[in-house]
């Protein structure tokens, strides 16, 4: 569809076809494996797109820690006043279906989909940023060759 369409179709070039909310929910699932990954040092997880069952598998510990960091860096952002006890196991459960949603956003659904890209991304980042502190990082340079004496 050309731009000179979407004004012609009333659809504003800053709306989407569901391709960013996909490719986010994504990327959630597969932080959430990874993090599976490391918790049960298995890459047997469970075979779904469902966000909250995937943070449901994860150990007790990393739970509580994924919990206590978006109620600390990303609650206070990005409240939800309509929630009495907000954590994160809200947004992942009201994003939960958000792959498959957003993915076959062409077929017919009893309810809407909806998706908060601002929070979403949120808690996706900590998701990220707290992933990363489960490891470091080292440069490795390979070793220069020595070439062979005549």
């Amino acid at each position: 569809m050309t731009k000179a369409d979407t004004h012609k179709f009333g659809i504003r070039h800053a709306e989407h076809s569901g391709v960013e909310p996909m490719l986010l929910a994504l990327s959630m699932e597969f932080a959430l494996k990874a993090w599976f990954v490391w918790d049960h040092n298995s890459l047997k997880t469970k075979r779904t797109h469902d966000l909250l069952k995937l943070f449901e598998i994860l150990d007790d510990t990393s739970k509580e820690r994924l919990d206590r960091e978006f109620r600390n860096n990303v609650a206070p952002h990005h409240p939800n006043f309509s929630v009495l006890d907000y954590g994160i196991r809200d947004v992942l459960s009201q994003h939960a279906k958000a792959f498959v949603e957003w993915r076959y956003i062409h077929e017919k659904r009893e309810q809407g989909v909806s998706f908060d890209f601002t929070t979403f991304l949120a808690t996706l980042e900590m998701v990220l940023d707290e992933f990363s502190t489960l490891y470091r990082e080292e440069v490795i340079c390979p070793r220069r060759e020595v070439p062979p004496r005549p």
